[in-house]
């Protein structure tokens, strides 16, 4: 298991930042990554999940529907906005967070060449939770979050 100091945190976002990737992973713990995707899908994903929940607890929907979709592309670019907008309101008021660590990624049975999942340990409301996201590799060569785990987080409701 990795534990990321701060120090490290700084070289992983500027390497991230040199090769053209934006946001920054606050802690990342361990975890087998896949071969799908890019040379480095870990860290590639890291920076989705960063950029998605700073987003969400920023409730910067736009931000979030360039990053949640399919292999078809962003979910902005395939669904009408008024039906967007709803359904990333609807996933922040789940996912509007305290703190995150990513802990780990696993191959997705069946789609390792094209998804990857990532469990994120997430305090919400007070409860520590793990919560999977399944990113997938999209045509046009970019990490999308496909599917969030939320279920993890309402049935403690």
């Amino acid at each position: 298991m990795v534990h990321m100091t701060s120090r490290m945190i700084g070289f992983v976002l500027i390497a991230a930042l040199a090769a053209g990737s934006g946001g920054c992973v606050t802690r990342t713990e361990g975890g087998n990554a896949p071969s799908a995707g890019p040379s480095a899908p870990a860290v590639a994903t890291s920076l989705v999940i960063e950029q998605f929940l700073r987003a969400v607890n920023a409730s910067d929907l736009d931000t979030m529907s360039r990053l949640f979709g399919t292999r078809q592309g962003p979910i902005v670019e395939l669904y009408d906005r008024r039906q967007v907008d709803d359904r990333m309101y609807t996933i922040a008021s789940i996912l509007r967070h305290q703190d995150y660590t990513i802990v780990g990624t696993e191959i997705v049975p069946g789609r390792r060449d094209e998804a990857t999942q990532v469990n994120v340990r997430m305090t919400v409301r007070g409860h520590e939770v793990q919560v999977p996201y399944t990113l997938v590799w999209s045509e046009d060569e970019k990490w999308l979050i496909e599917q969030i785990g939320l279920d993890a987080i309402t049935n403690r409701r």
